[in-house]
């Protein structure tokens, strides 16, 4: 009998082993704080927890999806047309993280100069999040169903703001990505 990866079984495989690499790898080595700390004679959740947990449930996840592929026959093959959409989403993502990361800095340095000192101050601290987040949206719906749309590109960006401002309103010194690393 031979046996062969199904499209389930590889996207199992591949969670399970992005899961465990983010929790037991990523997640420790770029955290400061741990999964807990004590700060004055109380335990507080540390700067680990939430991606260790993020990473542990798509670990599980996976390993679920990957057992439950099992019992199915080999009819849903992994094969071309599969790998084609994964570089395809892999592409749209890392372009749409590129804008996000440099196009609020390069916007600025194009018309009133440095970036930084305006990186918390609106229109500023909202370009990268928005274009970058609407590209990702758009390009994704377009790769899922063939054709794209204006309107779903103002609908990301209308969504994507309110995002932005639902995390930013409330929280002074919140800094929206990627504008604490610029």
């Amino acid at each position: 009998m031979k046996l062969r990866l199904s499209q389930d079984a590889a996207l199992g495989v591949a969670c399970l082993l992005f899961g465990l690499f983010v929790a037991v790898i990523w997640a420790p080595l770029d955290s400061d704080t741990g999964l807990a700390e004590k700060v004055r004679g109380r335990w507080t959740v540390g700067d680990a927890l939430a991606p260790t947990m993020a990473g542990l449930l798509l670990a599980v996840s996976g390993l679920a999806l990957a057992a439950g592929s099992l019992r199915k026959t080999g009819k849903d093959l992994l094969g071309t047309r599969n790998l084609q959409f994964i570089l395809s989403a892999a592409a749209c993502i890392a372009v749409a993280l590129l804008v996000m990361r440099y196009a609020g800095p390069l916007i600025a340095s194009i018309t009133v100069g440095e970036y930084r000192p305006l990186r918390d101050t609106a229109p500023w601290k909202y370009i990268g999040f928005v274009l970058g987040g609407g590209i990702l949206v758009t390009g994704l719906g377009f790769i899922a169903e063939g054709r794209t749309s204006w309107r779903r590109f103002a609908l990301a960006i209308l969504g994507l703001l309110a995002l932005a401002l639902a995390y930013d309103l409330p929280f002074e010194d919140l800094l929206l990505p990627p504008n604490g690393d610029v």
